[in-house]
């Protein structure tokens, strides 16, 4: 067998499978022997931590390159080593594959500043997998120290512990001024391109869609800040899941960590869904190889095709997406939607009081999917949802052209004060990163 050069992960053909009982997909390493630990972890993540296949890949696949690096870079260092020797080549990993400026910093760990050439999401990817990669090696032990990507001295600083009312993954109780939660990774990453305050901004839907240049990409957009869903649970609806909400003003679609059950429902607004009609009977049917219309479309076709008539991928719209961004002058990624809708939200309840603005918060949690266990089991979705509605309408009319005050609907009596709540950018940079480590 060929020398592969690099860990990789190779695919097996049904009849390999069968012959020799083994699984789709198993790692080599770069002399094309067996990688039972990449495989192990790839299992691990989605039999012991309920990960969808797809995210175990990513995983993996993030993995494997930096194992790369430590083979031909360090013959005497493997994943093995002592931690201090792993987090030193993650260093040089980080600059000089990836192009990020490593600085430590004056609490002890370092953080990590993203160039041009990659993206934070990516350099986070990178280490998540990573640290779940010494977890599991750890747990099975492979690894006999401490996980090279935990940080695990004590702060000396004065600030005190932060203990949250609701979980921190729901992504719903900010933390108070001059609180701060300690940090548990040991390399941080840090955007410098980053913005908090433009995620407060309700008119940045505005600033972002008249930069399309096509209708489709336009529309994905739109549903994307009014309904605060991922870009993937967006572009991958189908026919079905918005013929069975009754081709209205939502549909259903697939969950992070649902395993392809469609359980969520995403709402947009009536003009959206006017638009949505639209683009099923005129451009995609232009692009559908068979022309159809709606009625004559199955469940299963994609609502969102290609000019060629294939499934729009994330990788096509985002490459539109940045071409948006740059006619507008703007940094902003498609997963910050749904940070401007969970920030636009907030800011919403900050006028509400008592009861009321914690039942708004729990109506957010189960709307936007979040997998909190207590909330989940405390609160009825449905009626949730149902709560969560007139919110929904009033950031609907907010990405509406033309509506410059959607904060007074709120309110029967239209009693609320005029002036925007505010977020302050500590607690928006709290919540971005919250919202960053759900993200796809």
């Amino acid at each position: 067998m060929q020398s592969l050069c690099r860990f990789r992960i190779v695919k097996l053909s049904d009849k390999v499978q069968k012959e020799f009982a083994l699984p789709a997909l198993i790692c080599a390493d770069p002399e094309s022997l067996p990688f039972p630990e990449g495989q192990a972890f790839y299992r691990w993540v989605i039999d012991d931590n309920g990960c969808e296949p797809i995210t175990a890949r990513n995983y993996l696949n993030a993995v494997l390159p930096f194992l790369t690096f430590l083979w031909f870079g360090s013959p005497s260092l493997r994943y093995t080593s002592p931690a201090e020797q792993v987090r030193h080549r993650i260093r040089d990993y980080l600059k000089e594959k990836l192009g990020c400026a490593v600085r430590p910093h004056r609490n002890g760990n370092f953080q990590v500043r993203v160039s041009q050439t990659v993206t934070g999401p990516s350099v986070r990817l990178f280490l998540t997998a990573l640290k779940r990669f010494y977890a599991c090696a750890i747990l099975k032990g492979w690894y006999r120290e401490a996980n090279p990507l935990a940080w695990t001295d004590q702060l000396l600083t004065a600030v005190r512990p932060f203990v949250p009312q609701m979980p921190p993954a729901s992504g719903m109780t900010l933390p108070e001024d001059r609180k701060g939660r300690v940090p548990e990774t040991y390399f941080c990453v840090v955007s410098g391109e980053w913005q908090p305050r433009i995620l407060d901004d309700p008119n940045l839907p505005k600033r972002l869609l008249v930069a399309f240049a096509h209708p489709r990409d336009r529309l994905i957009a739109r549903i994307l800040f009014e309904s605060g869903a991922r870009v993937g649970e967006v572009l991958g609806l189908t026919v079905g899941d918005w013929r069975r909400c009754g081709l209205r003003e939502r549909a259903l679609a697939v969950n992070k960590g649902s395993r392809g059950a469609r359980i969520k429902e995403i709402w947009w607004s009536s003009d959206s869904t006017q638009s949505l009609r639209n683009y099923v009977g005129e451009d995609r049917r232009e692009a559908d190889p068979h022309r159809r219309a709606l009625d004559d479309l199955p469940d299963s076709a994609r609502l969102f095709l290609t000019h060629s008539g294939k499934s729009y991928t994330y990788p096509a719209f985002y490459a539109n997406w940045q071409r948006a961004c740059q006619k507008a002058q703007l940094h902003v990624t498609p997963h910050q939607a749904r940070h401007w809708f969970v920030t636009m939200a907030l800011c919403k309840f900050e006028s509400l009081v008592g009861d009321k603005r914690e039942a708004a918060r729990q109506a957010l949690i189960a709307y936007m999917g979040w997998r909190c266990p207590e909330t989940l089991q405390a609160y009825d979705h449905h009626l949730h949802q149902l709560n969560f509605a007139p919110v929904h309408a009033a950031l609907a009319r907010l990405v509406e052209a033309g509506d410059s005050d959607p904060i007074a609907r709120l309110s029967p009596r239209g009693n609320l004060p005029a002036e925007k709540p505010f977020i302050s950018e500590a607690r928006a940079e709290w919540l971005n990163q919250l919202l960053e480590e759900e993200a796809p």
